[in-house]
């Protein structure tokens, strides 16, 4: 297919993008204040908003590294940049990659840091279980299988 009728649907994956990014990045600073504020409600809405946001976005993808494939270009974002300069003139799509690629940055610290933020809450949830049952606290380790094995996960908190 010629190259010069994929600049419309290519230009099309990167604002269809840009578009989820920018609701990817409100339901991240969301999931963000649900960790703060101990909302598991907010939390579990949110996260479920989260994924149903990261499949558009990887359609998008997808699709634009389908078209990118069909012009012999790699993947990624060197083959799109690489389409980008070679078919379109600047003022057309170099603000909209612009905001696409310093957004996916954003996107990529803040879902870093929630991360950070579950782990923290994880650590804390497992020190009160360990208070809670008397058991002494462990460090996580992989079980001989080669899974992750807490000193915690082999008790039961009560039986019905």
């Amino acid at each position: 297919m010629d190259a010069h009728a994929l600049k419309g649907p290519f230009q099309a994956t990167i604002e269809a993008s840009l578009a989820s990014l920018q609701q990817l990045r409100e339901i991240l600073l969301a999931e963000q204040q649900a960790l703060l504020g101990d909302q598991p409600d907010t939390l579990e809405r949110v996260v479920h908003q989260k994924a149903d946001i990261l499949q558009q976005l990887e359609h998008s993808v997808q699709a634009r590294e389908q078209l990118l494939q069909q012009l012999g270009l790699p993947g990624g974002l060197v083959g799109a940049e690489q389409f980008a300069q070679q078919h379109f003139r600047p003022e057309e799509l170099l603000e909209t990659w612009k905001q696409l690629v310093g957004l996916s940055r954003e996107v990529n610290e803040i879902n870093n840091h929630n991360g950070k933020l579950t782990l923290a809450r994880e650590r804390t949830t497992r020190e009160a279980l360990g208070i809670l049952t008397g058991r002494p606290q462990s460090t996580d380790t992989y079980s001989r299988k080669g899974g992750h094995n807490s000193g915690l996960s082999a008790y039961s908190l009560g039986k019905c």
